[in-house]
């Protein structure tokens, strides 16, 4: 995960921030870093890198690698353990009504959970055709664009929306400026869900709604399709299926007693 932050910096904390956020560098992407590529990356001196790099690894979260390089240790197993562990069962509901309109309609459908100021694919079914979407686990997605980040990124407070849209900038075109406002989010939480057209790819419409536990969304279920082969009729059958979906995960999640 990308080391972002939507609440208040808490003060005081800056030495606290840059070492966490030296941490975050690490991903399946980028396993191993050497302490001058995260000195560059994290804007600090290199002193400042091998001090932060020292406390990590005194701690047991990072361990050397090959070429001078320093890479996490199992560690953050237990970590990744915590987070499934606390989370409400999503995907063990999810996942069957997931496939069952997968079978209907034959596109792939996802469901997606906000982390910092990004979306991220927690699982998938995929379309058995040859032209569909493909999102793997664990992949981000910006949450200004696209229905299914639209809908969590409405679910966040004002000022927590501010501070997404104040990080992205220059980002944001005029139509997709007109998406995010305050009024049009408001619209989304209120319905539940939205829908997009061409906002993450040219030719693509897609469509999302909340799944709610307890009063709180907690994620986000949609589908994506190409124009071509999806008239309004049809369309509307998928925005009809994805909110009944959401719907019957929210309700099973609140029986369950998670929270």
């Amino acid at each position: 995960m990308a080391p972002t932050q939507t609440e208040q910096q808490v003060s005081g904390a800056g030495s606290s921030r840059k070492l966490l956020k030296a941490l975050l560098c690490f991903t399946e992407d980028r396993p191993t870093w050497t302490v001058a590529d995260l000195s560059e990356r994290l804007d600090l001196s290199v002193t400042s890198t091998y001090r932060y790099v020292a406390l990590l690894r005194e701690v047991g979260l990072l361990e050397a690698s090959s070429g001078n390089g320093y890479r996490v240790t199992d560690l953050v197993m237990s970590l990744a353990a915590a987070c499934e562990a606390a989370r409400p069962p999503i995907i063990e509901i999810a996942m069957p009504i997931m496939t069952r309109i997968r079978d209907e309609i034959d596109e792939t459908v996802l469901v997606a959970r906000r982390g910092g100021r990004a979306a991220y694919c927690v699982d998938r079914v995929e379309s058995r055709r040859p032209v569909r979407l493909q999102f793997d686990k664990g992949q981000a997605m910006s949450l200004h664009r696209g229905s299914m980040s639209r809908v969590l990124l409405a679910s966040m407070s004002r000022p927590e929306r501010a501070a997404v849209v104040a990080a992205i900038g220059d980002e944001i075109d005029a139509g997709l400026a007109a998406q995010i406002t305050d009024e049009a989010l408001d619209i989304v939480h209120r319905d539940g869900w939205t829908e997009s057209f061409e906002e993450i790819d040219e030719g693509i419409w897609g469509t999302a709604a909340a799944i709610v536990s307890h009063g709180s969304t907690v994620a986000s279920i949609g589908t994506a399709a190409p124009i071509f082969r999806t008239d309004a009729a049809r369309r509307a059958r998928i925005v009809s299926l994805v909110r009944e979906a959401a719907s019957e995960i929210s309700s099973a999640l609140d029986g369950s007693g998670s929270s």
